[in-house]
């Protein structure tokens, strides 16, 4: 099998019937894998952290795009759909060529978010997979002619490589394929229960009744303990909690952020008229100067708990107070 693949007549076609095999599977693996993270709500969650309180002039581009994405279940859910078909249909050497254009068609549309609204965490991927199929579509171009503008060509476009005896193996594809669906579910689902999971308090909580003389009046627990608090002068604090179910304590860890200072700092920073490379040390100065102005510097505290129902009782030495669970208030 090796000699035949390395014939000098063949090494070209066998070469680019290899990588074109290997961009085929790898795209789908990955478009398995996307549109699972699509259909088990591991994508296009930004979680409670960013309900009620932002001001969207405050989102960034990815918080842009996940919030506009994850508006509507239907339409990722009908993103998903075409992820799986584009991925099947490039499975198939008699459908890749639809397959292709399906992808790239939707692909493209990715790469160009990821790259205009920052999206650098997906980014690569985008870029990727984009190339590749740019490959799989320039690589077949005569067959893409003969396929879609009714051309005639007369070579092949796949090699003949493998043994006549393998070749009656054809359904060991149908058991690759069922595995790379298997894996791309799986491999989501467990994203999922890793880093979206409900912890005991998880929710949106409102400190009742609205006392002004205390610090609290909405905290958010949210997935992979993420914390968001928001007091009555309007200050947000962002952070983490870490709690202990056995000795039902829980403890805050957040540093503040308020819309309004972020438009002090942006405004400082535009004012300066700073080189790229310095912006961010002097982001962090003009912050804290701010936050100890403001009186919202960072925040730590550790509470016993009780949980009842929707009902959350927070106490320490200093203070006791009583949160209500408002999560379905803002959920849509």
């Amino acid at each position: 099998m090796i000699k035949s693949f390395l014939k000098s007549e063949n090494l070209k076609s066998n070469i680019l019937y290899l990588l074109r095999l290997i961009c085929r599977y790898y795209i789908a693996l990955q478009m398995f894998s996307y549109a699972f993270a699509k259909i088990l709500k591991s994508q296009f969650d930004l979680g409670l952290s960013y309900l009620g309180d932002v001001s969207i002039n405050s989102f960034n581009g990815f918080m842009l795009t996940w919030n506009y994405y994850g508006y509507s279940r239907t339409y990722g859910l009908i993103i998903a759909s075409t992820q799986i078909i584009a991925a099947f249909l490039l499975l198939f050497r008699k459908t890749e060529r639809i397959g292709v254009i399906l992808f790239l068609s939707f692909m493209i549309n990715i790469l160009l978010v990821d790259i205009f609204y920052d999206i650098q965490g997906a980014l690569s991927m985008a870029i990727k997979l984009s190339i590749m199929g740019g490959f799989l579509l320039i690589s077949d171009w005569s067959g893409m002619k003969s396929y879609f503008l009714k051309f005639k060509i007369k070579t092949p476009l796949f090699p003949s490589i493998l043994p006549e005896k393998l070749k009656n193996l054809y359904w060991i594809k149908f058991l690759v394929i069922g595995g790379m669906f298997f894996y791309g579910y799986n491999y989501i689902s467990n994203i999922k229960k890793q880093f979206l999971v409900e912890k005991e308090i998880f929710g949106i909580y409102k400190a009742v009744p609205e006392n002004f003389n205390e610090r609290y009046f909405r905290v958010y627990f949210d997935y992979d303990y993420g914390l968001k608090i928001k007091d009555f002068n309007d200050n947000i604090y962002y952070g983490s909690f870490a709690i202990d179910s056995l000795q039902k304590s829980v403890t805050f860890n957040a540093k503040c952020y308020t819309e309004t200072g972020y438009f002090l700092v942006k405004d400082s920073l535009n004012k300066l008229n700073l080189p790229k490379d310095s912006i961010k040390a002097h982001r962090k100065k003009i912050t804290n100067y701010y936050n100890k102005k403001r009186n919202s510097e960072s925040y730590n505290a550790t509470f016993d708990f009780n949980l009842k129902n929707d009902t959350l009782i927070l106490k320490n030495k200093e203070t006791s107070f009583k949160l209500v669970n408002v999560t379905d208030k803002y959920k849509h």
